[in-house]
């Protein structure tokens, strides 16, 4: 990452401005953004809103929210690595990748996750009362971009990480559970 020469993404991304003008996709489709880094279910009360102006977001594309104020030092932002349409709010931007043979949008996700993306979003937001981190400057942030097959089995080996991580932790809480119930076992048998 130290030795690769850092380039601006800006050319490797591109808005995308598809709204959800004929209404296929409906309430069930809605989703926000949060400071995990992930899309959610929407909390937004939703009755009677249009949802013809609505940010198609289709899988592999990005969708983030330009205010950074009052976000616990995050910027709000999700890759959508599922096989399902969504759409967000119109005050959301929602981009994709432009050249697929240049950078992989789960490598961008990757350094997308990273707190010091966080702090690089805080640091450029600009505003007063309400600081945002507009295109422009989404388009200025520089990262190392390697040969595809490096992204590729940089990705693999993210996921592989990840995987590992909740199957550690879910052991983690079976284990917890399980522990009054050994020792209560334990201490019937010491007794015997």
């Amino acid at each position: 990452r130290r030795e690769l020469p850092h380039e601006a993404i800006g050319q490797y991304i591109e808005l995308s401005d598809k709204r959800n003008d004929d209404l296929t996709y409906g309430i069930d489709d809605v989703r926000g953004v949060s400071v995990e880094k992930r899309f959610i279910d929407t909390k937004a009360d939703m009755s009677g809103v249009s949802l013809r102006p609505y940010y198609i977001v289709a899988p592999d594309e990005f969708a983030y929210v330009t205010v950074t104020s009052r976000n616990g030092e995050k910027i709000s932002l999700a890759h959508n690595g599922s096989e399902n349409t969504y759409i967000c709010s119109s005050s959301y931007v929602v981009f994709r990748i432009s050249d697929y043979k240049r950078l992989l949008p789960s490598y961008l996700r990757i350094f997308f996750s990273r707190s010091e993306f966080d702090r690089y979003t805080r640091f450029h937001s600009w505003g007063s009362a309400r600081e945002t981190f507009d295109w422009s400057e989404m388009c200025d942030v520089k990262i190392p971009i390697p040969d595809i097959g490096v992204q590729k089995a940089i990705v693999e080996i993210y996921d592989a990480y990840l995987m590992r991580r909740d199957i550690n932790e879910k052991l983690k809480a079976q284990i917890k559970s399980l522990c009054p119930i050994l020792i209560k076992g334990s201490l019937e048998e010491g007794k015997a």
